[in-house]
């Protein structure tokens, strides 16, 4: 089963010198890990919300937490147990959280699938972070309209994949404190709202937040917009 692991900040995390370059060997030579990208800091994101006609852009990231995500990674483990046991080894467990979220099949039809790439370097600028908002007034995005989003993003260049979660709680919380592992249930942050998917987006900042504004879950949520980290000198 494929899982998403968000590397999450943690104020209360623990100084470690491990790099993450030896987690990566290992559990990429196992065939365990399938892609994964640093992010870089939510003091450069974006927020995209759709309310009524209006196009809601904010600074920064969709709730004012201490906690944040700093990368992701996927998976396809066997099972959650091994899920947990790669995010434990990695050098956030310790430093920061790692959540697990499963990932759901969603089959939009035809002409909605990913855009295969190889290896860590997804063909995208950005990475959007698609949020519940419990403040957002009902609105349930009709199947159709997704799928339209998607086949318009394809065909853009704006849209590249994506990765439908399993609800918050499925999420599992992983940390590394001392000797001791933490392993609960939930989400990095007590923060209003949850990840329920990621989206891949190429383009300028204004291309990729005017496609975001058409995206039908930022009427029901926000979208949260994080760039890619590429250079690592």
């Amino acid at each position: 089963m494929k899982y998403v692991l968000f590397v999450a900040t943690d104020p209360a995390g623990e100084p470690t010198d491990e790099a993450p370059e030896a987690w990566v060997k290992k559990w990429n030579d196992r065939g365990v890990r399938i892609e994964g990208m640093p992010l870089k800091p939510v003091g450069e994101a974006r927020t995209v919300r759709v309310r009524d006609d209006h196009v809601l852009v904010t600074d920064g990231p969709f709730a004012e937490t201490a906690e944040w995500i700093a990368g992701y990674d996927l998976i396809e483990a066997a099972d959650l147990d091994e899920a947990i046991e790669v995010a434990a080894a990695h050098p956030m467990a310790t430093g920061g959280r790692m959540e697990i979220r499963p990932v759901e099949a969603l089959d939009l039809g035809a002409g909605t699938e990913n855009v295969p790439h190889e290896g860590d370097m997804p063909a995208s600028r950005f990475l959007g972070i698609l949020r519940t908002e419990p403040s957002a007034p009902p609105f349930t995005p009709a199947r159709e309209a997704v799928a339209a989003w998607v086949r318009e993003g394809l065909a853009t260049g704006r849209y590249l994949g994506g990765e439908h979660l399993r609800p918050v709680e499925d999420a599992t919380l992983v940390r590394r404190r001392g000797e001791e592992l933490l392993i609960t249930d939930g989400a990095y942050t007590d923060g209003p709202g949850s990840v329920s998917g990621i989206v891949f987006i190429d383009g300028a900042w204004q291309e990729a937040i005017d496609y975001l504004s058409r995206c039908p879950m930022a009427r029901s949520g926000s979208v949260e917009l994080r760039e890619f980290r590429t250079d690592f000198s």
